[in-house]
This record gives C-alpha cells, sequence and structure tokens, in this order.
C-alpha cells in the first residue's frame, strides 16, 4: 500500500498539477519537522495566497490527512532521489543537510534551493562538512550561522551564498505556547518535573547514564520524562525499551517518543541535556535555565575548530545554566534547587541572550516568506 500511496504521489507530482501550482515545494522527512515549516506555510498560504506543494517522507505524517486550501500533499520516500533529480520548481525548502553530497542531488532543473534550520545550534561540529555547500539561500537564525557560514566559505573558497536574517519559528511557537500555559494551567504540581531531553550518540546522556540518572530522580521524588531523540530511538530501540520495561511501572515516569508535541517542554520544571539544540529552545522559549550533563560532545566535522569559532551551543551552557559531570549525578538535587531558586536571575540573563542570537523574535515566518516570494516573483 506504502508503495502504491507513493507511486501515485509521484505521478500526481509530475503530471497532474499545474506547474503555476508548483512554484513552492517544502520538503520534510517525517512528521516531526513540520512544527519548522507551520509558521511559514501559513505565512504564505493565508496571508499571501500562494500555492505550496508539502512533501513527506512519513506515510503516517498528519498532514497528508489535513485538507485545506492552496496545501498540496504528497508522500515521496524510496523514490526521492529520483523525484529530486527532475523535480522542477522555483523554490525548493527543506530542513534536511547535505543536499548533493550523498543520494539526493540538486535537480537538473534551475531550482532555487533554501534551507531552513531545524535548530539554534551553531553550523560546524554537529553538522558534516560542507553540510551546506550546495545550497542557493539559508535562513540563518542568528548571527552566529552568518559568521560561521561566511568563514567557512572564505577558508575552502566557496561561493557565497545568500544568507537571510530570519530567525526561528519554532523558538517563537514553544515561546506563545508556554506563556498560554502559564495562564491556563489550572493546578500547582506538587511534584517538580524534570524533562530529559538529550542528543543522540553513543556517549550522550540516554546511552552513557539514562538508567543511574532516571533512578536518581525517581528516587529523589521527581516526576521524570524522558525524551529520546529520534536518532536514538532508531538507533538504539533496545536501550528505549529496557528504560520503558524497567520504570514504566513507576506512576511518575513517562516516556515520550514523539518531538512533535511541545508538552513536556511546557511543563517541565528543570530540563536535563548535553549539546543538543533542545537546550536553547528551552532557555529561550520558557526563559528558564538548564542544568547539562558534561557528556562527550556529538562531533560530526572533525575539522570544527578550523574556523575558530567556539560553537553558540557550547559557550552559551554556562550562561543559561550549569554543567556537571555525569560522574557527579548524586548533586544533581542540589543544583536543581540552586536553579530554581535563582530562576528570575537567569530569565533576565537569557532574555538578553535571545535578544543577540535570535533574529526577528516574533517575526521570522513573515521575513522567510516575503524573501520565498521574491524569490518566486524574481
Amino acid at each position: 500500500m506504502k508503495l502504491l500511496k507513493e507511486i501515485f504521489s509521484f505521478c500526481s507530482f509530475f503530471w497532474k498539477i499545474p506547474e503555476e501550482e508548483k512554484k513552492i515545494v517544502i520538503y520534510a522527512e517525517h512528521y516531526g519537522y513540520y512544527p519548522n515549516y507551520e509558521g511559514l506555510i501559513e505565512e504564505l498560504i493565508s496571508k499571501n495566497q500562494q500555492n505550496v506543494c508539502y512533501i513527506t517522507s512519513d506515510s503516517k505524517d498528519p498532514i497528508l490527512e489535513k485538507e485545506r486550501p492552496g496545501l498540496k500533499k504528497f508522500y515521496i520516500k524510496n523514490l526521492l532521489p529520483f523525484f529530486m533529480l527532475f523535480i522542477k520548481c522555483k523554490v525548493f525548502i527543506m530542513t534536511m543537510t547535505d543536499l548533493n553530497q550523498f543520494h539526493i542531488k540538486r535537480s537538473i532543473n534551475p531550482v532555487h534551493y533554501v534551507y531552513i534550520f531545524h535548530a539554534i545550534v551553531s553550523t560546524h561540529m554537529v553538522y558534516r562538512g560542507g553540510s551546506f555547500d550546495y545550497y542557493d539561500s539559508i535562513l540563518c537564525v542568528g548571527p552566529h550561522h552568518i559568521e560561521e557560514i561566511r568563514k567557512y566559505e572564505e577558508l575552502h573558497k566557496l561561493p557565497c551564498k545568500k544568507l537571510i536574517k530570519a530567525g526561528f519559528y519554532r523558538l517563537e511557537r514553544i515561546y506563545a505556547k508556554y506563556k498560554k500555559y502559564l495562564i491556563e494551567k489550572s493546578a500547582v504540581e506538587k511534584k517538580l518535573i524534570v524533562l530529559i531531553a538529550p542528543s543522540w550518540g553513543a556517549n550522550n546522556i540516554i546511552e552513557s547514564c539514562g538508567k543511574p540518572l532516571v533512578k536518581l530522580l525517581l528516587k529523589k521524588g521527581y516526576k521524570v520524562i524522558v525524551r529520546p531523540h529520534p536518532e536514538t530511538i532508531r538507533r538504539f530501540p533496545k536501550l528505549i525499551e529496557d528504560l520503558s520495561i524497567e520504570f514504566g511501572d513507576n506512576p511518575d515516569f513517562y516516556l515520550e517518543r514523539s518531538i512533535a508535541t511541545d508538552d513536556s517542554v511546557l511543563k517541565s520544571d528543570i530540563l536535563i541535556c548535553d549539546c543538543s539544540g533542545i537546550a536553547l529552545e528551552y532557555a529561550f522559549g520558557t526563559e528558564r535555565p538548564v542544568l547539562f550533563l558534561d557528556v562527550p560532545y556529538k562531533i560530526r566535522n572533525e575539522k570544527f575548530k578550523e574556523l575558530g569559532i567556539e560553537p553558540l551551543e557550547l559557550f552559551v551552557r554556562k550562561k543559561i545554566g550549569i554543567v556537571i559531570s555525569p560522574k557527579k549525578l548524586d548533586t544533581i538535587p542540589r543544583v536543581i534547587a540552586k536553579l530554581k531558586s535563582e530562576k528570575e536571575e537567569y530569565k533576565e540573563r537569557i532574555i538578553r541572550l535571545r535578544k543577540k542570537y535570535i533574529y526577528n523574535f516574533g517575526h521570522s515566518s513573515k521575513i522567510s516568506a516575503k524573501y520565498i516570494i521574491d524569490l518566486v516573483e524574481g
């Protein structure tokens, strides 16, 4: 059934949809990426009467079942390399890195490729070298992205891409939801809620010290939400299942397998993280501090130091929270108490940092949509 669905989508896009209605195409690897596009889609369709084609490689993506004027949806997964090679549109928008580096190539047709970040983190450590080389334009979250990309282009003698001071809609979405949550929540939770939401990799939190950390927090009387990275769920399913088996019967434990919802981010009192982008989303979106476990960094570009720029996700940690060694898990209750008692000081600092490192807070979708429309009409 999936294959038939995909073939139908493939044929419909190329042979049924008029070219006028597929000038703007958006691609999502799975349903969890929709929050990155939500504001842009709303701005393009509702406020500017543009047609948008949305391609998803997730057969269970809820967007496939939603009917909306101006938005056409297609499921393309196994046929994606062929689809990408022959696509004909004005603008192709994606959060997937490494265009033209592996099996997903640029089209043989003249298409303008726009990259949208799905995280606030820097470009040069957690992404592979060359991840952004083949995009024509990049909608940058903040000044760190422009500085890093321009430095990389200079070092590698690459042509300058169009870098747009856009901002980060997903952060605005969390911020708006959190403000609404504070107004609407009816009761004060007696127990503190701790969210564990790290990055993925053999040395990251869940993989290296997940069980003892959860056990300690439950023993100390906290409610615990574990939100694994999608790659952890995909690559280490047994590890996630073991957590579910060991702690699943405890009413104070909850395993959240989806990143499409922001609920756990909103209701948690403390986030425990490593260098994941969610730490910046949590801090800048809810104006609360973060407890960082200093596990080994996830480095996908061994040459990241060649830029001479410290990644944002590293140097900002001590400004928005407290960093402790994973060998000192027993100190976590004391650190949580300290973060709670100093939350107002952290809030002021976080607001200043957000203003410095996030472009156009509250207006990113409008700016991004205008740029896309200018490309289409240019």
